[in-house]
């Protein structure tokens, strides 16, 4: 094995995962559905769930078809022009993000502070009442065991 290579990288396919773990991927509904829509046969696919759930540290692994391959499943592979043009692409659509903000980003104003004294209104003066405050404090000790 080469070094920074994985053993997932070495095998045909996942290995095998335990039954509970392999019960409780299946008990997800989409589970399924996925393996479908990525026309994968459904017990590779919750072995590989259970693969990466089992070595969080391992990094999926990049695949490299080549364009012969690519062809037989019907996928005209990219010219370098047209890979070169959506990298270009993107480096500009993420410069353009960097350097515009969206107007959610401004600095929100000062608050407009409100003196009850400026508006001719007078400020509202709380009373304690001591016997609500004795009942609190009793029912919060006959609470305790």
């Amino acid at each position: 094995m080469s070094e920074g290579s994985s053993d997932i990288e070495q095998l045909a396919a996942p290995p095998p995962i335990s039954a509970e773990q392999r019960a409780k991927i299946l008990a997800d509904p989409n589970v399924a559905k996925m393996a479908a829509e990525l026309e994968m046969d459904l017990d590779e696919f919750v072995n590989t769930i259970g693969y990466y759930l089992n070595n969080p540290g391992v990094e999926p692994a990049f695949l490299v078809v080549s364009d012969e391959n690519l062809r037989k499943m019907g996928v005209e592979p990219p010219t370098s022009e047209a890979i070169e043009a959506n990298v270009r692409a993107s480096v500009e659509a993420i410069k353009a993000g960097q350097q515009s903000r969206s107007g959610f980003e401004e600095a929100r104003k000062k608050g407009v502070a409100l003196d009850a004294h400026a508006q001719g209104g007078e400020a509202v003066k709380t009373k304690a009442d001591p016997g609500l405050e004795d009942a609190v404090k009793k029912g919060r000790t006959s609470l305790k065991p």
